[in-house]
C-alpha cells in the first residue's frame, strides 16, 4: 500500500509541474486550458499564459469543429453521440475559460457562442438512433444482441429519463440477455443421506455471484428456461472402520515422605555441634499408571460438479470434489498417585470419553465443506456459463 501511495504521490508532483506550455506542445488542450485559467485567475497580467490559452483555446475548438463536420458528412446516423459529448465539450471549455477577466478574455478574442440549441438537437437525434437500433438488435431473439441493445436503452434513457417506453425496453433487453443457471444436486453414491443435507447444502449462497448477465437458482423455477445446469453428482460416501488404538505407560516421581535420624555406624543417633540430634528428609517414589484411548473415524464424501448447456444438451466440464470429515479423540484414565503425573497427562484424563460419531452424523459434517468447495469451483468457473 505504501508503495502505490508512494507511486501516485509521485505522479500527482509531476502532473502538477507539467506546465501549460508543455501540455500545448503534447496536444493536451484541455489541460493546457485548465492550468492557464487556474494561473490566470490568481495573476491576470501574465502574458505567457494568455499566449498559450490563446492558442490552446483555438486549437481545441478547432479540433472538435473538425471532427463534427467530418461526422456530419459521414452521413451515419450512429454519430451523434459523439456529436453530443463533443458539443458538451466546447460549452463546458467555454464556461471554464469565461471565468476570466475581461481584459484577458479581449486579449484571447474570446467570442461565446450558444452550443444549446445545436447541444438540444444532437441529443434528440443520438437517442432516436439509440432507440431505433436497440429495438432492432431485440428482434434478433439473441442473447449477445440483447446484451447490446441493454446497454443502448440504457444510453437513451441517460439522455431522456422516460423517453418512449424505455423502460419496458430495457427490462425486456435485460431478460433476453441474462443467463439463468440451475444448481442443483443428485446422490448416485447407493448410500443414503442425512436428513436435510440436499436442503442445507441447497443453501449455499450463490447469488452474491450474481452479475449482470450471470443469476444463478438454487431453487428451480418452473417458469424460467434455465441456460446451464451445474450438477453436484455425489458418487461415492465412505465411512472407515472406528479405530481404537491403546497405549498404557507409567509416570513416576520422588516426592518427601517425613524425616529419619541420621545414624553412625554403631547405630546410634548422630549429634550436631550443639548437641542436637541429627535428622534429614525422607523420600519416597509414587506412581501413576495412564492408559490413553486414540478414537478415530472418517467420512470421505466424492463425486463431480458437472457443467450442462441446456441449449445444445452437452456436458461443457466437470470437477472432481472429495471433502472428508473427522472425528479424532484422545482421553485417558489414571489408576495410581495422580500427583505423580505430568500436566499433559493430567490434561489427557481431564478429557471426558465420547463416543464414535454415527455414520450419518459423519456424513452431515461435510456439508459445510462441500459447500465452500463448490461454491469456489463455480466462481472460479463463472467465463462458462456467461455465453
Amino acid at each position: 500500500m505504501k508503495k502505490i501511495f508512494y507511486a501516485f504521490l509521485i505522479l500527482s508532483l509531476l502532473t502538477g509541474c507539467t506546465s501549460s506550455k508543455k501540455y500545448l506542445q503534447r496536444g493536451s488542450y484541455d489541460s493546457a486550458i485548465n492550468k492557464s485559467v487556474k494561473k490566470l485567475i490568481k495573476k491576470p497580467d501574465k502574458e505567457k499564459e494568455i499566449a498559450v490559452l490563446e492558442q490552446a483555446y483555438r486549437m481545441a475548438n478547432q479540433s472538435d469543429n473538425d471532427r463534427i463536420k467530418f461526422l456530419k458528412q459521414s452521413g451515419q446516423p450512429e454519430i451523434w453521440d459523439e456529436v453530443f459529448k463533443r458539443l458538451n465539450n466546447m460549452k463546458n471549455r467555454q464556461a471554464n475559460v469565461k471565468r476570466l477577466q475581461s481584459s484577458v478574455l479581449a486579449k484571447i478574442n474570446f467570442a461565446p457562442i450558444d452550443y444549446d440549441s445545436e447541444i438540444i438537437s444532437a441529443k434528440k437525434k443520438a437517442a432516436e438512433y439509440f432507440y431505433v437500433h436497440a429495438s432492432e438488435l431485440l428482434k434478433k431473439n439473441e442473447k449477445f444482441a440483447a446484451r447490446q441493445a441493454y446497454e443502448e436503452f440504457i444510453k437513451v434513457k441517460n439522455y431522456y429519463s422516460s423517453y418512449k417506453d424505455v423502460d419496458r425496453k430495457i427490462n425486456e433487453a435485460y431478460v433476453l440477455g441474462v443467463n439463468h443457471v440451475l444448481f442443483k444436486m443428485q446422490n448416485k453414491s447407493g448410500i443414503a443421506l442425512p436428513k436435510n443435507f440436499e436442503s442445507d447444502l441447497l443453501k449455499i449462497s450463490l447469488k452474491e455471484l450474481n452479475n449482470k448477465w450471470i443469476d444463478y437458482d438454487t431453487r428451480q423455477d418452473r417458469n424460467l428456461f434455465y441456460d446451464y445446469t451445474i450438477q453436484l453428482d455425489l458418487k461415492l460416501i465412505n465411512i472407515t472402520p472406528e479405530l481404537v488404538k491403546q497405549r498404557d505407560y507409567s509416570e513416576s516421581k520422588k516426592v518427601e515422605d517425613g524425616w529419619q535420624y541420621v545414624l553412625d555406624n554403631s547405630g546410634n543417633v548422630m549429634k550436631d555441634s550443639s548437641g542436637n540430634d541429627l535428622k534429614v528428609k525422607k523420600y519416597k517414589t509414587i506412581t501413576c499408571y495412564i492408559t490413553e484411548t486414540h478414537l478415530t473415524k472418517k467420512a470421505i464424501v466424492s463425486g463431480s460438479l458437472d457443467y450442462y448447456d441446456n441449449r445444445t444438451k452437452q456436458l461443457i466440464k466437470t470437477d472432481a470434489v472429495t471433502t472428508e470429515s473427522f472425528f479424532d479423540h484422545t482421553f485417558g484414565i489414571a489408576k495410581g498417585d495422580l500427583n505423580a503425573i505430568t500436566k499433559k497427562s493430567r490434561q489427557l484424563i481431564r478429557t471426558k470419553p465420547l463416543p464414535f460419531p454415527p455414520n450419518l452424523e459423519m456424513i452431515y459434517r461435510t456439508n459445510e465443506n462441500l459447500k465452500k468447495m463448490t461454491k469456489d469451483i463455480i466462481n472460479r468457473n463463472k467465463r462458462l456459463v456467461e455465453n
